[in-house]
């Protein structure tokens, strides 16, 4: 698995004191990768949501990263409509920079420079309405929510090369926790390769359920090629 879920590895930053925020670490196959949070906050059937992206540990030396992102747009309950979504990368030193303006639900894409590597197969931004930007799928996923919005969730991320759709249904509860399953799978801009490999993981969530039954994300498990990918709630 790769970016659409990986890139919820975010570094806090602060909004105001109403917001809500979290943060967590990340390991792949028991070494620490990085570190994770968002920031969030909604009013009026509208969201704002912020973070950054680090690489942490042996991962930081042989991948130093930095992502920092900001998307806003309208809310309601499970349902997300992006209006705009930016993204400033900074890779042994080099930044790169990508926004997105939503038009009748279509990403218009600038990037800072220009994509020299995209490729035939990569999916057209014009094909992608109803898709999401990568922060507003971290935020869907790791936000918190009442009872009836956990463990139902139904999005399709796009980060201007690959589209994928990610699913959240059932649950279990077991005293003060709810293990939700979910699935993410391709759908396009893959290569061949890519799609005769695999189509679908299977990927976890646990909610700690508050006292005032507040859902809130506490552990993230998802296997991937290289082991399984956890994220972990400070």
């Amino acid at each position: 698995m790769r970016r659409p879920l990986i890139v919820a590895a975010l570094l806090f930053l602060s909004l105001p004191a109403c917001a809500e925020d979290g943060q967590f670490s990340v390991s792949l196959s028991g070494i620490p990768a990085g570190v994770l949070a968002y920031s969030g906050s909604e009013s009026g059937g509208r969201y704002t949501t912020r973070g950054e992206a680090a690489s942490t540990g042996l991962a930081r030396g042989l991948y130093p990263t930095q992502v920092t992102t900001v998307a806003s747009g309208r809310v309601e309950g499970n349902r997300y409509t992006p209006e705009i979504y930016k993204e400033s990368t900074t890779k042994k030193g080099e930044t790169k920079t990508t926004a997105f303006r939503y038009l009748n639900g279509r990403p218009e894409i600038t990037k800072n420079p220009p994509d020299t590597r995209r490729k035939s197969y990569h999916a057209d931004p014009q094909g992608q309405a109803g898709t999401v930007d990568p922060m507003t799928a971290a935020y869907a996923i790791l936000r918190d929510r009442p009872a009836g919005l956990a463990c139902n969730l139904d999005i399709s991320p796009y980060d201007g090369r690959e589209r994928t759709r990610i699913r959240l249904s059932g649950g279990k509860r077991e005293g003060d926790t709810l293990t939700c399953p979910g699935t993410y799978s391709r759908v396009a801009g893959f290569s061949d390769k890519d799609m005769a490999e695999r189509v679908h993981w299977p990927f976890t969530v646990v909610y700690s359920i508050l006292p005032d039954g507040t859902h809130r994300v506490s552990k993230v498990t998802v296997p991937t090629s290289l082991g399984k990918l956890r994220m972990t709630r400070h």
